[in-house]
């Protein structure tokens, strides 16, 4: 086993097992803070900026495709949507009560993980939070998922870019939870075309893989009431700014 993937383990491990929503964690979380300004880094086509603007925070949205923020502006007319990188937000976002990696951390190049981590640190102002939220690679998501990309590896290094900076006390861990969530579609298509969206890229695989990704979705999916559903298993480390952050 791998330095990372023992890492991924004993996060896994840690972490307190609750029964909860992945937009449930991250509420509970956000409102035990106190925070009202918040940055979702990574933020796709915008679904939890717009759900939690809907719910009376005040969102910032941060994404590298200006072609998703077009999506994510119309889903979400009332949210700040910008472009940039995790590792290098805008230079203007600062003082914010909290930010959110939300199953984007793994999309960070990986010799960056742990730059974006403290570039989240410092959008946000001191007793601030940040919230990294990570799908694990198990679950029957996973599983459907396998045939056209594993983010077994990818997945583990997010985990251990996270668990070095707790280590080096650049920041505090308040708490480590993990949860499973259902996720519908109305068939594999749907699946598809959700996975093509955060990737492009998967297109190719998605193709030369048709028949494992068939066969895989066969063997993990649920049906109930005429929807198709998977579990995907979640893991969120809630972190709080030290008063100081290194130059």
């Amino acid at each position: 086993m791998t330095q990372e993937h023992s890492s991924y383990f004993e996060a896994v491990g840690r972490a307190r097992a609750v029964k909860a929503s992945t937009f449930g964690v991250l509420s509970d979380a956000l409102r035990t803070a106190q925070a009202r300004r918040v940055v979702d880094l990574g933020c796709g086509v915008g679904a939890m900026a717009a759900k939690l603007a809907d719910n009376g925070f005040e969102l910032t949205g941060v994404d590298p495709s200006e072609a998703v923020l077009e999506q994510a502006r119309a889903r979400a007319p009332g949210v700040d949507f910008r472009r940039g990188i995790a590792e290098k937000p805008p230079t203007d976002l600062h003082g914010f009560d909290a930010a959110y990696f939300l199953n984007s951390l793994h999309h960070v190049p990986a010799a960056h993980m742990r730059e974006a981590v403290v570039a989240a640190l410092a959008v946000v102002r001191p007793g601030g939070i940040v919230v990294v939220v990570e799908p694990l690679a198990m679950g029957s998501y996973f599983r459907v998922m396998r045939p056209v990309e594993d983010e077994t590896a990818i997945r583990a290094l997010a985990a251990q870019a996270v668990d070095g900076l707790i280590a080096d006390g650049l920041v505090e861990l308040l708490d480590l939870r993990r949860w499973e969530q259902d996720i519908s579609f109305r068939a594999l298509d749907d699946m598809i075309t959700s996975l093509v969206r955060v990737d492009p890229a998967r297109e190719a695989a998605v193709t030369g893989n048709a028949a494992l990704l068939a066969k895989a979705w066969r063997e993990n999916v649920s049906v109930r009431e005429n929807k198709a559903f998977l579990t995907q298993p979640f893991i969120a480390w809630i972190l709080a700014r030290r008063q100081s952050l290194p130059a």
